[in-house]
This record gives structure tokens, sequence and C-alpha cells, in this order.
């Protein structure tokens, strides 16, 4: 889920293609949930700041982590191929 928000679809476009490209150098982390009962993940630009975020909380660190890999490896093989699918009708 993206953390920030976008004027059109066209910006958010490019930055979901820029986080695609760019996950190799994000930091990211599974941290506690603001209230302390569950676990979240976040992912952040280069200067700290929050770009995408687990879409719920999860009760296990362990789950929790998983869907963070797993998210981070989706953005890797859709940031390898060049383009990505989007399937639009030229």
């Amino acid at each position: 889920m993206a953390a920030r928000t976008y004027r059109n679809y066209g910006e958010c476009r490019a930055a979901f293609e820029r986080l695609c490209t760019d996950i190799g150098k994000l930091p990211g982390a599974v941290h506690h949930t603001a209230a302390g009962s569950g676990w979240v993940w976040r992912l952040r630009d280069g200067t700290g700041g929050v770009v995408a975020v687990s879409s719920r909380a999860y009760e296990r660190h362990s789950t929790c982590q998983a869907a963070y890999e797993r998210f981070r490896a989706l953005l890797a093989e859709l940031g390898s191929g060049g383009a990505i699918p989007w399937d639009d009708a030229e």
C-alpha cells in the first residue's frame, strides 16, 4: 500500500515504476504497530521517508517478515523485466 498520496494516475504509476526499479537500494523493516499489539512492515526511500506499508497488521513477526520479503521479491521481479506489464490497451 502506498504511504503517500499522488495528484493523478500518471504520478502514481511513475512512483510505482521507480519503486520497482530501485527496490534493491531501498531500506525497510518489520516494526510493532503503534498500539504494540501486532506487526507491520515499512519500506523507505533514500531520505528515510516511508513509501510503502503493509496493508494490515500481522499477529506474528514471522508472518509479517515473510509478507515483507514476498513484496520485495515481487517488486524486484517487476523491476528487472524492463517494462512493467500494465496491460494498457494502446
